[in-house]
């Protein structure tokens, strides 16, 4: 039924069989007149008839059922006592009240439907159908009589939690035999629950239960949803409008959507809440009010100074989630939650194990070696049920097998294991440390920290659950990374550590409400970890909304620090940077050093890169430093700092102290055990960038292939940041001079990527397969390539333009002058209109400008571009690339015959190389041959011969055999040798193993010009 009403049972006494407005009181008369006039149900009319006429009427009767009296009216029906003399037993009668409703046929379906539902459940805790009928074209439900108050008003009366508790739990049983049954109630409401004389609990009133497998409800079955307009009805019950009361309506139940057993679920929580609490857990002031709090999912903290646990405010709150994934996975871990009482467990043990102890005490001396059975400590197992269990995890296993990507897929092997993992050890330290405490080897105070510690992993990890059943293919990566961020549960172990912090509130009561927040604070955590920063901040704001909690001001350090950090995620700089602010004071404030330092170290690495404020960064960072020398002991906060201060360094061209700063906190994470982490890798991953920068490509190539053999087991080989530390592998292995290697790294990349997955990362794949297929002439390859990486790339994406700059280079390498031109423009248009010569588009387009100009021959006008590019990179004092386009003009100088300006060009690029270069660069190399090759046009042969074999050198160390560049090196000095007139034996090997190479590369000019020198140069014997 829908509305408050009673049914199926009495809660006044029936000795007369009538209730009063029925009996012939002496005011009976003009009351019963009344009703005949107001009466809408014709048995409302007899019942009336018979009070005014009692001599002249008979008994009123539906069926086979004489009524004794009227119990209750809702919006659908009412129901009546009546008497079923055919068993002699009283019984409830429900009939449909037909002008109440709009749809007459449809409430009869209805009504019949819940006879139905309720005759197909046999429960203690569930109403029993006795007889399903129609009697004069009206439908009725017989069922079980029950003396005995409604739930709502029982609760009324001045009850312990405790029994409150233990009653709402046998509701429960009800509604989970309804669940299992595949029924679901969709207005379960303390109204709809009779509390029994006898102290039985039943659930009544399935009138809106819809067979779980009854398929999507036509649209005549679906309610109305409710408007704005509807704000100013209080209290907040209609009928005819939705099925269901909105004060007790799931979030989707009120936007039209079908209800499910999480529905029924919301439900029973708001009703407990009600009922514990004495109050709603939402603003029930309208239906305005109502509906702004159940669509936000913000749900009223306990009044202050409740005896009800933390425990069970934390179990009613995940029941009323947002989002129905949120919530217990059944009704069952619900319960489970609920009854679950780690406290009278723990006394009960310690009061067997005093009674064991006294009465045993002779014999245990006696036996001297024997050790006490009892056991003071339950299983700490049963607290994660529902958090995570066999049935969570066949849940979670099921939902991402259901995205039915290669990322999902290779998820399921990576995370389940590691929550199997992290659970059994949750478990683990959970019962040490009862049993520490039981057995007096660790004070209460700290038992106390190391159990809030526990709890707020537990909630991390029930949040983290509850995440991987919400992610969908374009989320998995964030939620395996989660997966691998949960925060380590050696700290809850700590002694040192956890006294070390601030002190929780002396208050009990307050103590409880900061822990239940606190446990919010670390669900908001994993919210941002799994990349869900909406559902985070809306937990943090919850909290900062509790202004009586706040009093502790820890805990609004804590809160801001979390606000602060999940807006930087989500882009919202400004309010990210006003709340490391507020987090940063009130840290100080309250001598709480770990948000201070914390709220420092973010603030520096904000500032530094996203608002792009580097000077006001570098002055924060001895404030930084100095906050974070406090809580130096905690690996993982003061490893953070170390990478976000090198960061700023990085920022600020200071490249050694970054690289100080960062292996410096890549080695205290190892030195821990913690630099298997993605907090780990991503400082791992700065040296690798770092590596790149200062051109040192062996240590990029051995920093990325150990972020890979890190980032495969823990992220998965479908992550993208494992495809991304792949991707960096392979382009250093280009860089070295093995680009066979590059290529078929990144051909199994292409083939294994989830094309649901990132496009962005896809297109880098792409484009770098495009760049080495042009510089190894596979100029049809690279078209292919070049071409999808421009359609995956994001339109306003730097990655966009750096394609449209390759393309330049490649329409040149196939000789396509106008497509070149073209190309070029529209790369050049997608710049402002006079370009900041610090933007690395307008310097990456400079520079495939000249080379393209270069391929077309038309190697004059590319020494314009190509200088203006020097010139801006060593203004922006990047040593290695200013010396890098320095040696590119010496060698266009050099095919253009200017070569005194060429020799100068190379000269000073090999000086400043030698400075800012490692020994085995392969730009050294690369300038190294260049100046082989001029000597040689120069006619200075033994320089020639110098230069050339220190470019072989370093090419035979990191390049592969056929590398072009090596080839080049190999004739350059075989023909330097042969000029000198020195080891021509050593020189014709030389000249064949270019040869060998300029063939297999299709290289067809340069095989021209070494068989040319072979024929000139071949001994006189064997010359034809």
């Amino acid at each position: 039924m829908e509305g408050d009403e009673v049914t199926a049972g009495a809660s006044e006494s029936d000795a007369e069989h009538t209730p009063a407005s029925v009996r012939g009181d002496s005011d009976t008369v003009p009351r019963a007149m009344e009703s005949l006039r107001n009466a809408d149900d014709p048995l409302d009319k007899q019942l009336v008839k018979r009070a005014l006429f009692p001599r002249r009427t008979t008994p009123v009767q539906i069926g086979r059922f004489q009524i004794l009296g009227l119990i209750g009216r809702g919006g659908m029906g009412v129901v009546y006592a009546a008497y079923d003399d055919l068993l002699d037993r009283k019984v409830a009668v429900k009939v449909l009240l037909g002008e109440a409703v709009r749809d007459l046929t449809l409430s009869r379906v209805r009504l019949m439907r819940e006879a139905q539902a309720m005759a197909r459940l046999s429960h203690a805790n569930i109403v029993t159908v006795h007889e399903v009928g129609q009697d004069t074209g009206q439908v009725f439900v017989a069922m079980e009589f029950v003396r005995g108050v409604t739930l709502d008003a029982w609760a009324e009366q001045d009850r312990p939690w405790r029994e409150v508790v233990a009653t709402f739990v046998r509701a429960g049983r009800g509604l989970e035999a309804a669940h299992r049954a595949g029924l679901i109630h969709r207005d379960f409401k303390p109204a709809n629950v009779m509390v029994g004389d006898d102290g039985t609990v039943k659930v009544l009133d399935f009138g809106l239960a819809r067979a779980a497998d009854d398929g999507p409800p036509v649209a005549s079955d679906l309610p109305r949803h409710i408007t704005q307009g509807d704000s100013h009805l209080a209290p907040l019950t209609r009928t005819g409008v939705v099925l269901g009361t909105p004060a007790y309506m799931s979030p989707e139940a009120h936007r039209g959507e079908p209800s499910t057993a999480a529905s029924d679920q919301f439900s029973f929580c708001v009703s407990l809440y009600q009922c514990l609490y004495k109050q709603s857990p939402f603003d029930t002031t309208s239906l305005a009010t109502l509906l702004a709090d159940v669509r936000r999912g913000k749900v009223a903290p306990p009044p202050a100074g409740t005896p009800v646990p933390a425990r069970l405010y934390r179990a009613i709150r995940r029941g009323l989630a947002l989002a129905p994934g949120d919530r217990f996975p059944s009704m069952t871990a619900l319960l489970a939650a609920l009854e679950r009482d780690p406290g009278a467990a723990y006394r009960r043990a310690a009061a067997l194990a005093l009674t064991a102890a006294v009465t045993a005490f002779a014999g245990w001396m006696a036996a001297g070696s024997h050790e006490s059975q009892m056991q003071p400590c339950p299983d700490a197992q049963a607290e994660l049920a529902g958090v995570w269990d066999a049935g969570r995890a066949a849940t979670v296993r099921q939902a991402l097998g259901t995205i039915g990507t290669p990322a999902a897929e290779a998820a399921l092997a990576t995370v389940m294991p590691r929550i199997d993992r992290y659970a059994a050890s949750w478990v683990e330290m959970r019962n040490e440390a009862c049993v520490a405490h039981a057995e007096a080897r660790q004070s209460t105070p700290l038992f106390d920290l190391r159990t809030a510690c526990l709890a707020q992993r537990r909630a991390g990890l029930d949040a983290l659950v509850a995440a991987l059943l919400q992610a969908d293919a374009g989320s998995v990566d964030d939620v395996v990374q989660a997966t691998a961020e949960l925060p380590p549960l050696d700290r809850c172990a700590d002694a040192q550590a956890l006294t070390a912090d601030v002190p929780p509130p002396e208050d009990p009561r307050l103590r409880l409400r900061v822990q239940a927040h606190r446990e919010a604070l670390a669900r908001a955590g994993v919210r941002e970890d799994a990349g869900q920063y909406q559902l985070g901040r809306a937990l943090v704001e919850d909290v900062l909304a509790d202004s009586s909690s706040l009093v502790y001001e820890p805990l609004r350090a804590e809160a801001l620090l979390r606000a602060g950090s999940l807006a930087m995620e989500a882009g919202d700089h400004a309010t990210a940077e006003r709340a490391y602010d507020d987090a940063l004071l009130a840290g100080l404030g309250t001598g709480h050093a770990a948000v201070a330092a914390v709220a420092s170290s973010k603030q520096i690495y904000l500032r530094a890169v996203p608002l792009n404020q580097l000077p006001r960064a570098r002055t924060e960072v001895p404030l930084a430093t100095a906050l974070n020398q406090r809580v130096r002991h905690d690996v993982d906060l003061y490893s953070e700092f170390l990478n976000n201060r090198g960061v700023v360094h990085a920022m600020a061209g200071e490249l050694k102290i970054a690289r100080q700063h960062w292996e410096e906190a890549v080695a205290l994470r190892e030195q821990h055990g913690r630099g298997e982490t993605p907090k780990g890798l991503e400082t791992l991953a700065n040296l690798g960038w770092l590596a790149r920068a200062e051109g040192r490509d062996e240590d990029m190539a051995a920093i990325y292939a150990r972020t890979i053999a890190i980032s495969e087991p823990l992220l998965g080989p479908h992550h993208a940041a494992h495809i991304r530390y792949e991707y960096l592998l392979a382009d250093s292995h280009w860089r070295l001079g093995r680009p066979r290697q590059a290529l078929a790294r990144l051909a199994r990349l292409e083939q294994r990527f989830d094309r649901l997955g990132n496009d962005y990362v896809r297109a880098m794949i792409l484009h770098e397969l495009g760049i080495i297929e042009i510089d190894e002439g596979d100029l049809a390859a690279a078209r292919t390539h070049l071409d999808r990486a421009l359609a995956a790339a994001p339109a306003a994406s730097e990655l966009h333009d750096a394609v449209l700059s390759e393309r330049v280079r490649l329409y040149a390498a196939e000789g396509d002058a106008p497509a070149t031109a073209r190309e070029y423009q529209r790369a050049l248009a997608r710049l402002p209109a006079t370009p900041d010569p610090g933007d690395r588009r307008y310097q990456f387009l400079l520079l495939n400008h000249a080379r393209a100009l270069d391929a077309l021959g038309r190697t004059a006008e590319a020494l314009a571009p190509l200088e203006q590019l020097h010139a801006i990179l060593a203004a922006g004092e990047r040593a290695l690339d200013a010396a890098e386009m320095l040696a590119l003009l010496g060698a266009m100088r050099h095919k253009l015959g200017i070569l005194d300006e060429a020799e100068d060009n190379l000269q000073a690029a090999l000086a400043e190389l030698e400075r800012v270069a490692p020994p085995r660069s392969p730009i050294l190399a690369g300038t190294l041959l260049a100046a082989a090759e001029l000597a040689l046009t120069r006619g200075h042969f033994a320089d020639a011969a110098g230069f050339a074999a220190q470019a072989l050198a370093i090419y035979d160390a990191i390049a592969e055999p056929d590398h072009l560049p090596a080839a080049r090196a190999r004739f350059a000095h075989a023909q330097a040798l042969t000029a000198a007139g020195s080891a021509p034996a050593n020189a014709r090997a030389l000249a064949d193993a270019a040869l060998e190479t300029f063939r297999g590369k299709a290289r067809a000019a340069d095989v021209a010009r070494v068989v040319a020198w072979q024929a000139a140069h071949a001994p006189a014997a064997s010359r034809p």
